[in-house]
This record gives structure tokens, C-alpha cells and sequence, in this order.
């Protein structure tokens, strides 16, 4: 089928929610956040407040009593939960690096990551060697690379120490998981308070794709994830069944974040922070987040 959607303007835009039972009580006010968030962006947050046909299809109309205020408020509540996720995921991915290079570095030298010997795979370190020096032939300007290339001439890949300020989540994730030495990864995973190398390499891989949803200002408090947290059986009695479709929300993933930083870092009000935020929302939005019912009853949010 053929797009023919008109362009709206701005005010054409706001008659058009009024049709369709939206309460809009100052034009101005919404006219002024349609500017600078735009109606397609904050269509995803008045998406649970339309009605649906008889097959469960939109049919673009809104429930009695929707306001716009109600649905700028929910995209609020979800920037400052992108925030306060971000914020997590910065903690966790520098002491991973941190850990991973000074690990790698004492034991095979400054230069461990040309060392195909250091990693399981010698086809996978190929390639992911190839993926780290591209850019930095030419393309990648930081001020350590620029020094390196200037002052020295071998080897031709800046240290370790450099090379980890690179990495993506996900370029770390693959590289920690070709990683041969697992002695190495086991001491990463138990400074995090992971009892396995593997659950290490599980949990990197699958916080990925959530750490890249805030990093590109994507709608993250419903989500639903392709993957799921891994079983741990020390937080057990904090996660909810992987049976169920909500483990595929955020819940799972902020029980994981909030056990890890009370590692990384004992005295940190993340945790506390995060709690406050859900509990401000109306009800039924922790719900939708696949938040369990007794959430709050369970022992890593009764200890905040």
C-alpha cells in the first residue's frame, strides 16, 4: 500500500487530537511540546490510551478523560527513566572495561588485544581486531589516539588502556566472551557479584540492546526485549519467571542494574532514585513496565 499521509502543521496536528477525544486544554502549551518533541515521537505514549475495535485494533480514538498533559507527563517519566538506566549502564560498563584491560594487561602485556593466543577463537579476534583499527586509522580524533600515533610507531594499535576507551557495549561484549582466560572473567564476574563467567557474558550481551535503547532516546519504559536476563539463582526470589511474557519487559533488567551497582558502588542512591521515580507514576504504570504486583515486598527494593 502507498503512504499518502498528508503533512500536518503544528495546529492541524492539535485539531486532528481533538477529533479523535484527546482534551487538550491550552493549544499554545501543546503546540509548543508537538514542536519540539513531534506528534510522531510522542504518539508511542498515547498509544495505551487509545481505544481498540472489537479485533483489538486501534482505532486512533482515545479513552474518556485523556489528556495531553497525562500523555507528555508519561514521556517525562520515561526520558527521566532512560536517564536514570543510562546513568546505571555508564557505572557498569566502565568497571567492565576497567576490569577487562588491567585483567588482560598483567597477564599477557599492554598490548593483549593483538595477542590472538589470549582468545578462544582466533577467526572471532580477527575479525573484532579488524572492527577496532578501522576507525582509528584515520577517522577516530581523541586526543590519546592522536598522541599514540604521534609518538610511537610499534605496535601499530595504541595500548590496551587506549584501545578499551573505543569499545561499544557491544564490541566489549564480544570480545570479553572470546576471551580464552577464565580466571580472568570469573574475577570480573565476581567483582560484580555474578557467580559465573558465563552469566557474565549472558548478562553483558543481553543488557546491550537496553543500554543502546537509551543511548538513542528510544522509548524504553514498556519495551519488550527480544531477549531475557538470565536465570540467577541468587536473586531468585527478586527476578520473575523467564515462563512469563513480562520477563521480557524492563523489570528483570532493573533488578539486574540495581544488584550490580550496589557492587560497583555500595553507596550509591541509584537504587533509591529508581524506586522513587516508579512509585510517583500513576497507578498501573509499573504494571505495563512488568513490574510484578509485590514488587516492592521483595527483598532488594525493601532494602532501599
Amino acid at each position: 500500500m502507498e503512504y499518502k499521509k498528508p503533512a500536518l502543521s503544528c495546529d492541524e496536528q492539535i485539531d486532528l487530537l481533538l477529533q479523535r477525544g484527546m482534551i487538550i486544554n491550552n493549544k499554545e502549551y501543546a503546540k509548543h511540546y508537538i514542536q519540539h518533541i513531534s506528534y510522531y515521537r510522542l504518539s508511542a505514549y498515547w498509544l495505551p490510551f487509545e481505544t481498540l475495535d472489537a479485533n483489538a485494533i486501534r482505532t486512533h480514538n482515545f479513552l474518556p478523560n485523556t489528556t495531553f498533559e497525562r500523555v507528555l507527563s508519561l514521556y517525562i517519566f520515561d526520558r527521566k527513566l532512560r536517564m536514570l538506566v543510562m546513568e546505571a549502564m555508564e557505572r557498569i560498563e566502565v568497571s567492565i572495561r576497567s576490569q577487562w584491560a588491567n585483567e588482560l594487561a598483567q597477564e599477557y602485556g599492554s598490548h593483549a588485544h593483538m595477542l590472538h593466543e589470549a582468545f578462544k577463537c582466533p577467526w572471532t579476534h580477527l575479525a573484532d581486531l579488524s572492527r577496532m583499527a578501522t576507525p582509528l586509522k584515520e577517522q577516530n580524533k581523541e586526543t590519546f589516539i592522536e598522541h599514540y600515533r604521534r609518538k610511537y610507531t610499534q605496535p601499530f594499535l595504541p595500548h590496551i588502556w587506549a584501545i578499551i576507551e573505543t569499545l561499544s557495549l557491544g564490541a566489549l561484549s564480544r570480545w570479553v566472551k572470546n576471551t580464552k582466560d577464565l580466571t580472568i572473567k570469573k574475577r570480573i564476574a565476581k567483582n560484580l557479584g555474578l557467580p559465573t563467567a558465563d552469566l557474565l557474558e549472558e548478562i553483558l550481551h543481553t543488557l546491550t540492546p537496553l543500554r543502546n535503547v537509551c543511548a538513542h532516546h528510544s522509548r524504553l519504559w514498556n519495551k519488550s526485549f527480544p531477549m531475557q536476563i538470565p536465570v540467577i539463582k541468587k536473586l531468585h526470589n527478586n527476578l520473575i519467571s523467564n515462563n512469563t511474557p513480562n520477563a521480557h519487559h524492563i523489570f528483570n533488567f532493573l533488578v539486574v542494574i540495581a544488584y550490580m551497582m550496589q557492587h560497583i558502588s555500595p553507596n550509591s542512591s541509584w537504587s533509591k532514585r529508581l524506586k522513587i521515580l516508579i512509585l510517583e507514576q500513576p497507578k498501573g504504570t509499573d504494571l505495563a513496565m512488568g513490574f510484578p504486583k509485590d514488587w516492592q515486598t521483595r527483598s532488594l527494593w525493601t532494602a532501599i
